[in-house]
C-alpha cells in the first residue's frame, strides 16, 4: 500500500531554560500539512521524554565515526558530530503518535542544531542528515520494548539508516544500523537521563 508523503514545514518552538543549559538549542518543529493514512495506536510503553546526556565512555565512538563516513559526513561536519553532540532532547506524544529528537550541540556555530520528527501513521520528510540538498524520508515503528526510526534518502549517496531506542534503569541505548554503497555499519550510543 502506497504511503502518502506529506510536505513538512518548520516553525519556531520555545525551548525551556533547563534545556538550554545542555547547549545552545535552536529548534524547529516539523508538522504535516495533511494526514492521509490511518492512525495506528501507540504500542510502545517506553518513555523517552526528557533530556539525555551522551555517555561517551560507554558509546562506541569508533564505529560511530565509521558510520558518519558511510552516510557522507566528512571533514568538519564529521568532527563536529563526533565531538560536539552532547546529548538529546526527546519529545514523545501518544496522540497523534509522534517522536521528536533534537541533537544538543555545544557550539552551534560549528555544527547546526539538528531536529528530526517521526510519526507512526505516515512518512515524514525533513532535511537530509548528511547536509546534502534534498530531503530524507522518515518513519516510526514501535513494539512494547523498543522504538525504531527508519530514515532513507536517495542520490547522491543513497542511505538507509535504522535506529532502535531502548531504555533500562534511566539509560537510553540507541543502536544504529547504516547501509550505503553496499556496506553496513552498526554502532551503539549510550545516553543518561538528566531530566
Amino acid at each position: 500500500m502506497a504511503i502518502a508523503r506529506p510536505i513538512m514545514w518548520a516553525k519556531p518552538v520555545h525551548v525551556p531554560e533547563s534545556r538550554k543549559a545542555l547547549g545552545k538549542v535552536h529548534s524547529y518543529a516539523l508538522a504535516p500539512r495533511r494526514r492521509t493514512c490511518r492512525c495506528m495506536p501507540l504500542r510502545s510503553r517506553l518513555d523517552l521524554r526528557g533530556e539525555w546526556e551522551k555517555d561517551k565512555h560507554n558509546s562506541d565512538l569508533e564505529a560511530y565515526g565509521r558510520m558518519l563516513s558511510l552516510i557522507g559526513l566528512t571533514g568538519l561536519k564529521k568532527t563536529g558530530a563526533l565531538k560536539l553532540i552532547n546529548g538529546l532532547v526527546i519529545e514523545q506524544n501518544a496522540q497523534p503518535p509522534q517522536l521528536i529528537v533534537r541533537y544538543v550541540v555545544s557550539r552551534v556555530q560549528f555544527l547546526p542544531q539538528t531536529l528530526e520528527s517521526f510519526a507512526a501513521h505516515h512518512q515524514t520528510q525533513m532535511p537530509r542528515r548528511d547536509g546534502q540538498p534534498g530531503s530524507q524520508t522518515a518513519t516510526l515503528a514501535e513494539s512494547e520494548n523498543s522504538i525504531q526510526t527508519i530514515i532513507t534518502w536517495g542520490e547522491p549517496n543513497p542511505v538507509s539508516l535504522t535506529e532502535t531506542y531502548t531504555v533500562q534503569h534511566e539509560v537510553l541505548t540507541v543502536l544504529a544500523v547504516a547501509e550505503a554503497q553496499h556496506q553496513t555499519v552498526t554502532c551503539q550510543q549510550v545516553f543518561k537521563r538528566t531530566s
